[in-house]
């Protein structure tokens, strides 16, 4: 019997060494959620960042949602009060988020004793065809209530994952920058570039589409009514916007039904529109990528957000749209793209 024992611990070994590996190299950061790791690789933000704030309840009460764009959305641009009350923000942006994702974020941080007094959510050609399931099935995108609903099976996928050596290194080797920016991580949600609210001054020549799918209804429509909702039951102020999308990549998905999806959203809620072919998103200087505005623009998106009197001509930048407006906008939108 003792040597059957020796031999099945011989056996487990080699097993407890590979994961040990994996728990350590941790690519996507879900074992050190607490204490994240810069390297080269994507950590799974949404489930980080989610129990991060479950674990401090009454840290934040204003929250920034939406996909990676709203990341830059810098600090400085939001309200610091609401009816007299003080806000502390934090960017929740998370990659490929959906309105889906956005809307069970909210519903955990309510259920689970999150007092908000305010949320900004940022909708884009991402949310139109976008789906929680999508999201669920990579490991970069998987969702915190993915873990909630079965916490083995999530840890498990991580634990089958290749060990990157290279990242490994990278992860037990941080620099000063990188402290920085994880410090910044845990205190507004982002990095430092996203809080750069320079004048980008150098341009570059334009790039081609990040690449869209088509709109695919309801899923969509149906958070973003039941995130309104939400918000109006329980008292929470919301702001909705779309993202000033980058002229390549605004085109591809205006021929697939991106005026479609801004007309749906009107008849769900009001919101500022930075979408369509303007003075921001025919220049490449104000972009990082294809996808990615910068926080320069960010700001002024901010400033429009929160002016006490919203602009309602559908040919400003971030005008407010509702349901009396819209077609006026579609129609403005159509004649641009000719």
């Amino acid at each position: 019997m003792k040597k059957l024992f020796l031999k099945l611990l011989l056996l487990l070994v080699p097993l407890i060494i590979y994961v040990s590996v994996i728990y350590a190299n941790d690519i996507f950061n879900v074992f050190h959620y607490d204490n994240i790791r810069k390297t080269d690789a994507s950590s799974d933000d949404n489930y980080i960042k989610t129990r991060y704030i479950l674990e401090h309840p009454d840290k934040y009460n204003a929250f920034i949602l939406g996909s990676s764009r709203v990341a830059n959305l810098p600090a400085e641009g939001l309200p610091t009060s609401i009816d007299g009350d003080e806000l502390s923000w934090y960017n929740m942006t998370y990659p490929m988020g959906c309105p889906q994702d956005n809307l069970e974020t909210l519903k955990t941080f309510i259920k689970n004793g999150v007092s908000i007094r305010s949320v900004v959510i940022g909708i884009d050609e991402i949310s139109m065809y976008r789906t929680y399931s999508d999201n669920a099935q990579e490991l970069m995108y998987r969702q915190y209530q993915e873990y909630k609903n079965s916490p083995l099976k999530y840890y498990y996928s991580y634990l089958t994952v290749k060990p990157d050596f290279a990242l490994l290194k990278k992860a037990y080797s941080q620099t000063p920058s990188d402290r920085e920016n994880i410090a910044m991580y845990y205190s507004y949600g982002v990095e430092l570039p996203n809080c750069d609210t320079s004048y980008p001054s150098e341009a570059g020549p334009m790039v081609s589409s990040l690449g869209c799918s088509n709109y695919s209804g309801s899923e969509a429509i149906d958070a973003i009514k039941e995130l309104v909702t939400l918000c109006r039951e329980h008292d929470i102020q919301l702001k909705v916007f779309t993202s000033p999308v980058l002229e390549t990549t605004y085109r591809e998905a205006a021929e697939k039904g991106y005026l479609d999806f801004l007309k749906d959203v009107s008849e769900c809620t009001d919101f500022y529109n930075f979408s369509g072919l303007n003075e921001y998103s025919t220049e490449m200087r104000y972009y990082f990528d294809a996808s990615h505005y910068r926080p320069y623009v960010g700001l002024e998106m901010e400033r429009i957000m929160y002016d006490l009197t919203p602009n309602s001509d559908v040919t400003s930048f971030g005008a407010y749209i509702n349901s009396e407006n819209i077609d006026d906008l579609i129609k403005r939108l159509e004649k641009e793209l000719l």
